[in-house]
């Protein structure tokens, strides 16, 4: 049975450490993960020539994946020379894998043995037409830190350069006639905090996608803290002025994102909304209230204790 303690194992068995295995849990990735390495691997189980090189060029493919830079595959390949200073492989073999790797990146094969690869790596694209969807949900996703004026016609671009015979047709109508449900969370975030990542990622269980938007009030000070990596494969966005001209300048429909704290904020916002909605009657807003664990969290809180250097708990990475 393929699955990750078989990978894990034969790592082993082959003088590598399977930490790489965990790479693939990765929180920003939603396609790129141990099922999709599992899968791979499945894939190429059955073939005559699964020898090693195969395996291992297999499993550090997509070793390193960042959706936000071009050079993953080198990575993913520089990483497996260094991991296989250790182990017994020859240089023929390190070479063999290395080059598997770096094909991956246009899908461009340079030898029989880098075709297997590149057929199990892209094994989705023969599935029906549900899992495709899914599919392309998922790299929805992991690229959701791009507008999706610019992800659209891109993402289309894509799956017309991999549309051998027709095969993708019903998917890249999906993708050209879909609407995602885009929610858009708003405030001065100075910081960002956990009670602010709470709201989040209950709002990220209801859209399609969530974008960040950090916005100037002029009753605050200046943002002075830095964006944690936790957010940034999110899409992040700045403003001034009115939250209602900053909604009305996307080129699609988003709906605003409000997290509450307690009654006390609800009443706040509650007033703001009639404002709001007397300057664009069209808007959609939700209220999320965070978990009760967090309801006493503010950024202004945080910022008194730092002075006595006792904010860091609230604070993510």
């Amino acid at each position: 049975m393929i699955d990750k303690s078989y990978i894990s194992n034969r790592l082993q068995k082959l003088g590598f450490l399977d930490t790489v295995v965990n790479r693939y849990e990765e929180p920003h990735r939603f396609y790129h993960t141990t099922a999709h390495l599992v899968d791979v691997v499945q894939q190429l189980s059955k073939v005559q020539d699964f020898d090693d090189e195969l395996f291992l060029a297999a499993v550090y493919h997509d070793a390193i994946y960042d959706p936000q830079s071009f050079e993953n595959e080198e990575r993913s390949a520089n990483l497996f020379l260094e991991e296989a200073e250790k182990t017994k492989l020859t240089k023929a073999q390190k070479d063999s894998i290395n080059l598997m790797i770096l094909d991956t990146k246009k899908h461009d094969p340079s030898n029989d043995k880098s075709q297997l690869l590149i057929k199990a790596d892209l094994n989705i694209l023969d599935q029906p037409l549900d899992k495709l969807i899914e599919y392309e949900h998922q790299i929805f996703k992991e690229y959701q830190f791009v507008d999706y004026k610019v992800y659209q016609p891109k993402r289309i671009e894509v799956l017309k350069n991999l549309n051998i015979n027709g095969k993708l047709n019903s998917l890249i109508d999906y993708v050209t006639h879909r609407k995602p449900l885009i929610g858009i969370f708003c405030g001065s975030f100075n910081p960002f905090h956990k009670g602010h990542y709470n709201v989040l990622q209950k709002a990220e269980r209801i859209f399609d996608k969530v974008i960040i938007s950090f916005g100037k009030n002029p009753d605050k000070k200046d943002r002075t803290w830095d964006i944690p990596n936790s957010i940034k494969n999110r899409e992040l966005t700045e403003y001034s002025g009115l939250l209602t001209d900053h909604i009305e300048s996307f080129a699609y429909e988003v709906i605003v994102v409000r997290g509450l704290r307690n009654s006390t904020d609800f009443q706040y916002e509650q007033n703001q909304y009639r404002y709001i909605q007397e300057l664009m009657p069209q808007i959609k807003i939700i209220n999320v209230f965070c978990d009760k664990e967090f309801e006493h969290i503010s950024s202004s809180g945080i910022r008194t204790l730092e002075k006595y250097n006792k904010h860091q708990s609230y604070l993510l990475d």
